[in-house]
């Protein structure tokens, strides 16, 4: 909204009036150095005859002029609204997804939840994803193809056979953070016109990373024994910081989105309609099918038990600087959503742009400037009793 004049040439009377303002002030400072000094009783009046004509008729009439101007108010005005986001959906797919203590399983719920993102997208976003396990891939760059994306998401499966498959053992975070940033440094400077080289990363206020997983980091938690494993497990932490360190350099905010329970299930029960290795009769001979994984991997994982780790997942959102607010984020059974939190998480980083708003006409605004005008006189003539003054001359 802006003030404008309809008719400025008018404006041009306001030179007189103020000339005549600053002859004004030198009158006053005149009168008052030159004034006798007050005698017992006798007091000066607050608005005399000189003061009369600065503090009120002046004033009166650059108002009267203003008035004579047309000011009006332009309705247009810019307002601020929220722009475009960016969003990387993660989606662990690990052995551990496969446990049913949420059923039908964790895997299934994590893509019941990401769905969702979908109708929280407008049509300036852009979305991008991702799947990890022990490696990490991505599947779709960053673009507004939402139906591409989310169909590609809904595909998302475990393998028939898990020979073969590099996903499926562990869930190494190090790699799958590493990957996300490093495709996006590719995918923004190839965006921009640069060489690899010469690209330096920009910070981002409007680009998010959410992560549907049970939060297991095995070779996080890991204790080991060698002096190689203890190498390998501070190269693994490492990794895992410096890709953290990455993110918070470039505004990448982490909000995870846990599923699972903590109670879990048995490591053994991830196995299930998968075959275990075993010795074959064959044509006048026995040989080995290896199957899907061997007897001993049984044995290793007997007693273990796979559980939603939240404290890794918190551990991964504070690392990025991520506020997740006081919304539900973990998905325990399978009657919870995490809708809320997912459209929080969305719209609290979307990019703040002002918007040009039309307004339907222009307000004029003259009558109030003259309306005030003669407010001022009447004040002036309350001050100073002018009808006093006229008798007093005529004595």
């Amino acid at each position: 909204m802006s003030l404008h004049f309809l008719e400025p040439d008018f404006l041009y009377l306001l030179i007189p009036l103020a000339t005549l303002f600053i002859f004004w002030i030198g009158v006053t400072a005149i009168k008052i150095s030159k004034r006798p000094n007050r005698t017992y009783g006798s007091k000066y009046p607050l608005i005399g005859k000189i003061k009369l004509w600065g503090l009120f008729v002046i004033p009166a009439g650059v108002l009267m002029v203003l008035a004579l101007a047309k000011p009006s108010f332009d309705q247009s005005s810019f307002r601020a609204s929220q722009g475009d986001v960016e969003v990387i959906l993660v989606v662990d797919r690990s052995i551990s997804m496969r446990a049913d203590d949420i059923k039908p399983s964790r895997l299934e719920i994590a893509k019941r939840e990401a769905v969702n993102v979908e109708s929280l997208l407008r049509e300036d976003d852009k979305a991008a994803l991702f799947i990890f396990g022990k490696e990490s891939h991505r599947k779709i760059y960053l673009s507004g193809r939402f139906e591409t994306t989310f169909d590609r998401l809904a595909r998302i499966s475990f393998p028939e056979s898990l020979a073969g498959d590099g996903l499926i053992w562990d869930s190494d975070f190090a790699t799958m953070l590493e990957n996300i940033y490093q495709s996006m440094d590719r995918q923004d400077a190839n965006s921009e016109g640069y060489s690899g080289k010469n690209y330096v990363p920009k910070k981002r206020s409007n680009r998010i990373v959410i992560i549907f997983s049970d939060g297991e980091d095995q070779l996080k938690k890991e204790k080991p024994v060698s002096p190689e494993e203890i190498q390998s497990h501070k190269n693994y932490l490492k990794r895992l910081n410096g890709a953290l360190a990455e993110f918070k350099k470039r505004g990448l905010k982490i909000y995870p989105v846990g599923i699972g329970t903590q109670k879990g299930v048995g490591w053994t029960s991830l196995l299930r309609d998968y075959d275990a290795g075993k010795y074959v009769q064959g044509e006048g001979s026995m040989y080995y099918d290896a199957g899907d994984y061997s007897e001993d991997l049984l044995k290793e994982w007997k007693d273990k038990i796979t559980r939603l780790d939240k404290e890794n997942l918190m551990f991964l959102s504070r690392q990025s600087g991520t506020e997740q607010g006081n919304k539900i984020w973990s998905v325990e059974n399978s009657a919870t959503t995490v809708k809320d939190y997912l459209q929080f998480a969305i719209d609290s980083n979307r990019r703040t742009l002002l918007e040009f708003s039309q307004g339907e006409g222009d307000q004029d605004l003259w009558q109030y400037f003259l309306l005030s005008a003669v407010g001022i006189l009447g004040l002036g003539i309350l001050f100073y009793p002018v009808s006093g003054y006229f008798k007093k001359n005529k004595t």
